[in-house]
Order: structure tokens, then sequence, then C-alpha cells
């Protein structure tokens, strides 16, 4: 499997797969038990305070006035006694930085507004945390994509529909984003010597966020490398099983070998930066496209997580956010994830300060709010005044 990961090292990363593979198929679906947790990540030393952000779409290509915009961004959740940026980067800004042919989609790179935000926030005494998907989020013009980058068409992800299309195995979205599939081990080479470069060239960077770590709907992946490696290990033809228990196995490969990569990366060279990731609330539904979070988190390979619990009901709220904290809180601190404006609905800041102290009265070591553009200095008045009132 030239490749491909081999199958010693897919025995290694997964040997519950590899067990299965010898198991009648009703074993093969059994669902997935509770997981053990083990004491790993340290609680942080103070309330963690975060907000995600979208900074390069709502910056100026111009220098002069895109740095202006940068500095009262950071001022402003200074100043609302926030501790934490998560600003949205995307690797196609991270190539802009390097190769000019990328500025076209990402002018902010000619002057490195990610850069400036980093000295502001580092001023204003706020960590950075670099937010980024390793797998969903792309586009065909994507670098990873680009064979004069060193990427490749081959590594697109491949969804069911796209290789049987009058498949009824499954009810699929009707978009169908485009992927990185992490199963092949040169995208994620690719993808790790970017962010090599990326680390060395922001050493105040606190920490690498990780969106979502999987495929951002159901279906994936399909290509011709993972049937061809699945038919290998189980002997099986993956478009015909795709909704089992052993390919959803499969499935988180090449996610949690990307994951335990960066770990050993960021250990051996970067050994002050924080690795976290974001997700649903539920680790059993998120694995369903390969996040394996559940397992990452009672493995000790995060330092937080972030259940993304975007209810406007706070029972529900608080149901929700404790489920995670059973499943991974004692291996890895949880920061409640709630949103003032998302795909998931809309919601209103009395609701947001109500799941604060929600979130606390359930142990939650840190918040983190969605997403900063949708908060108007009124709302971060009322944070400032009421729940974060304190400075930490």
């Amino acid at each position: 499997m030239s490749d491909s990961l081999s199958r010693r090292r897919l025995l290694q990363l997964l040997p519950t797969a590899a067990a299965a593979s010898a198991l009648p198929i009703a074993a093969q679906t059994a669902p997935v038990q509770k997981m053990t947790q083990v004491p790993r990540a340290p609680r942080p030393s103070k309330e963690v305070r975060a907000i995600w952000i979208h900074p390069e779409q709502h910056t100026s290509p111009d220098e002069k006035t895109g740095k202006a915009q940068i500095k009262a961004t950071v001022e402003r959740y200074a100043r609302a006694n926030f501790t934490l940026l998560l600003p949205w980067t995307v690797s196609g800004y991270l190539a802009a930085l390097d190769h000019p042919q990328y500025r076209k989609l990402h002018p902010t790179a000619e002057w490195d507004y990610l850069g400036y935000l980093i000295e502001e926030a580092s001023k204003e005494g706020l960590d950075v945390d670099l937010w980024y998907s390793f797998t969903d989020y792309r586009d065909p013009a994507s670098p990873e994509f680009d064979p004069a980058m060193g990427g490749s068409k081959d590594w697109m992800a491949k969804r069911l529909d796209e290789v049987v299309p009058n498949q009824t195995l499954m009810k699929l979205d009707a978009q169908r984003p485009d992927n990185v599939c992490p199963q092949h081990y040169q995208a994620r080479a690719w993808m790790q010597a970017q962010l090599e470069r990326t680390f060395a060239r922001y050493p105040k960077l606190n920490g690498f966020h990780i969106e979502e770590p999987g495929y951002g709907t159901k279906g994936y992946c399909v290509c011709p490398l993972c049937r061809s490696v699945f038919e290998q290990l189980h002997g099986r033809k993956l478009t015909e099983v795709l909704d089992t228990q052993i390919a959803e196995d499969f499935r988180t490969l090449g996610n949690s070998a990307f994951v335990e990569e960066v770990r050993d990366q960021m250990a051996q060279r970067h050994a002050k930066m924080t690795l976290s990731a974001n997700g649903g609330f539920d680790w059993r539904h998120d694995r369903i496209r390969g996040r394996d979070w559940g397992r990452w988190a009672n493995s000790g390979w995060l330092r937080y997580f972030i259940p993304q619990v975007y209810q406007s009901d706070i029972n529900i709220f608080r149901e929700q956010l404790a489920l995670t904290i059973s499943d991974i809180g004692l291996s890895c601190p949880v920061y409640a994830g709630m949103a003032l404006d998302s795909t998931s609905g809309k919601s209103t800041i009395q609701n947001i300060v109500q799941q604060i102290n929600a979130a606390r009265d359930l142990g939650a070591p840190g918040v983190s709010l969605f997403h900063g553009a949708a908060f108007t200095d009124d709302d971060l008045k009322v944070l400032r005044d009421v729940p974060f009132k304190k400075p930490v």
C-alpha cells in the first residue's frame, strides 16, 4: 500500500477494527460502550473566557485600515474581560503568506493580519489559539489540492453519492462540502509541514484549536484509497457497509492519526503550545463522521475540548453540557461552547449570561462564545458588567 497507512499502523491505531474483522457482522455493529476516564490534562489555573472570531473576513486588505480594525477588535474583547481569542484560519491564508498567487483570495496576507493580531493580543494579555480545520471547509482551489504547491487532487474526500450515484444506503445532506481525506498520510504530512511553518512564524501563539475534527457530513469517505484499504483489511466493499460500526471505526483512523501526529509534533518542537478541539456535545454522534474526540480526550491528547452546546433552552443546555462533562471531564477540561448566532439559530445575551452561570455551576473551567461578529458593543458591556465583571 504505497499511498496509505501500512496495515501494521492501521492495527496500532485502532485494534478494535482489526479484531472486528474476524467477527460476524452482527457483532461488528454493536454500539460503542462508555469509555474509561483517567485523570490526564490539568485544569486551567484561572477561568478561561474564549471567543471564536473570523477576523480575516472582517478586515480591510489596506494595511493601515486593516491594522486599525484588528487593534480595535482585540481591544474590545480585552475590555470585556475575555482571556482567549480563537481566530478562524484556513490553509489558503497560510499558503498566501509565502505564495503571492494565493493573495487574490487572501489579500490581508500581504501584511499578515494574523501576526499583527497575535502581537496586539499579547500586548493586551490575551492568549491566541489558532482555530483551524484539517478536513472540512475546503474547495477545489485549496492549496492541498494544488500540485504546484505539492498537493494532490487525489487527497479530496469522496462522498458515497459521488461513487454510487443512486445509493439508498443512507440519507445524505443536499449540500456536499469539499473535504480533505486524512487517510492519505501524504495529505497529513503536507498539512503538518504547513502548520510547522506557521507555529515557527508565530512564537507567541498559545495553542492550536481544531475545528470539528472529521468529515463535514455523513457519507464520507469512499475515495479510491479508502475503498482499497478497507477491502484489504476487512474483505468487504466499503460502499456497501458504510453505515456499519466497522466502517465507522475505519473512518476515524486518518483523523486519529492526524491528531496523534500533530500532538507529537507539538510536544517535540512547541511544548508550550496547547492542543484542543471542538465538536458536538455527544462523541457517540460525532464519531459517525470520524470525529473520535471522546477517545482523544480520555487518552490525554487534548488540553481542553469545547462542546458546541448551541441551545437557547437552559434546561437542554445543562443536560447536554453535563453529558460532555460526564463523558470526558475527568480526563480533559471541558469549556462550555455557546452561540449568540449560528446555523442552529439565534439566542439572546440574557440567555448567554444564564448559560455562563450554568456552566460554572456544572464545574466547567471555561466558556467559549460563538461568534465575535454577532456580539454588539452593548452585548459585550453586559458580559463585562455581569458574568465577566471580575477580571481573572
